[in-house]
């Protein structure tokens, strides 16, 4: 854990509280007027964390959504669940899951008392423009960092798009991280949300709009998952290991929630999309090629996340440490084995090109972006 630090409570602008227990809190911060609206995905309902949650709002109206999300939020699911929410007249949302159930629950709270519909929120007409309904996050996985970000990523199936709508007030209003609710996230989903942390916590450090505040908060995360992550997978009862991952996923959506990503987050977006990959599996792929394109203008960050994570202080250590968990982890090198062709290539660098690449401290061209592909085909 940070220095110690089992537990703590912060205001944001949404209040964040971490710490084992926490979840038993709740009650406490969601408001007791109107109906509740549970939120998660399938597997995340079936789940004893699920049941546990919903056995503490035993004293509130439910109108439970529990299943209806799904990895990769579409529009349609996220269309689905703000009708299910009017239709019920809730007042307020609680989300239980990993990042895709978050994301879908940020922008269902943030529409359900519009008149509008997703998709033009989505495509930019409409914006929002006002504060939704009380939201409550509680992550079951340690990655994405959605519980205290301002962005919802979904999903177009026609188009193969993923993108964020993104407000401040998308920002949900409690952020509840209990470590233990992760306890019985199995290893390949512990290992692909441990790693799109790592790879925000890099490019966060990295980023062109990095600064004083969000620099300290990415190098803190880094040391935590470079230690736990392979122990999170390897023993998910250990919760020594779930609560630095825990704590590292916070730290580094923290971090770049202030600072942006890179380049890693602006290709795996659309490549995720359109061959149907995990975020963090797509990250972990892209992480090192794209650190290596980075290296001569990072190479003193670089040096000094390997020198605080106990590493050599050289940029090579962290690379190659990367590397060895990613080997240990089962992660592939690169996307041969989804196929990945030349065909896809111009998809990519067409949409590729979010407030994620403008981060990244290295310029990179439409030329750069098909190299990198074509050696991780």
């Amino acid at each position: 854990m940070i220095d110690g630090i089992k537990t703590f409570d912060l205001n944001y602008p949404g209040r964040i509280i971490f710490g084992n227990g926490s979840a038993g809190r709740l009650p406490d911060v969601l408001p007791h007027e109107g109906k509740v609206m549970l939120l998660s995905g399938p597997n995340t309902a079936k789940s004893k964390a699920f049941e546990e949650t919903k056995d503490i709002l035993c004293e509130f109206d439910i109108a439970d959504a529990s299943g209806m999300c799904s990895p990769e939020p579409s529009i349609d699911i996220v269309r689905d669940i703000i009708a299910f929410g009017r239709q019920n007249k809730v007042k307020s949302v609680v989300a239980i899951g990993g990042g895709s159930a978050i994301d879908a629950a940020k922008a269902a709270a943030g529409i359900i008392p519009t008149k509008n519909d997703i998709a033009d929120y989505f495509k930019g007409t409409v914006k929002i423009t006002g504060k939704g309904l009380f939201l409550a996050a509680l992550p079951t996985t340690a990655g994405s960092g959605a519980e205290i970000t301002p962005n919802s990523v979904i999903t177009d199936p026609g188009s193969k798009i993923k993108k964020s709508i993104r407000h401040n007030l998308l920002i949900p209003d409690a952020a509840i991280i209990d470590p233990e609710l992760t306890l019985g996230t199995p290893p390949h989903v512990t290992a692909c949300s441990g790693l799109d942390a790592l790879v925000q916590a890099i490019e966060s450090y990295t980023s062109s709009s990095a600064n004083p505040v969000s620099k300290p908060l990415a190098k803190a995360a880094v040391p935590l998952i470079l230690r736990s992550i392979v122990n999170a997978c390897s023993d998910g009862g250990d919760l020594t290991h779930r609560e630095n991952m825990a704590a590292a996923s916070l730290l580094s959506a923290l971090s770049f929630s202030q600072a942006g990503l890179g380049a890693v987050h602006g290709i795996a977006h659309p490549v995720g999309s359109l061959l149907t990959i995990p975020h963090g599996m797509a990250c972990a792929i892209l992480i090192v090629p794209i650190m290596k394109f980075n290296s001569e203008t990072c190479s003193k960050s670089y040096s000094e996340l390997a020198a605080a994570s106990g590493l050599s202080p050289l940029p090579e250590a962290l690379i190659n440490k990367i590397c060895g968990i990613r080997k240990k982890l089962s992660i592939p090198e690169n996307f041969k084995r989804f196929k990945l062709d030349r065909s896809h290539f111009p998809f990519i660098i067409r949409n590729c090109r979010s407030r994620s690449m403008e981060c990244n401290p290295k310029h990179m061209q439409d030329d750069d972006v098909w190299k990198i592909l074509s050696d991780l085909t």
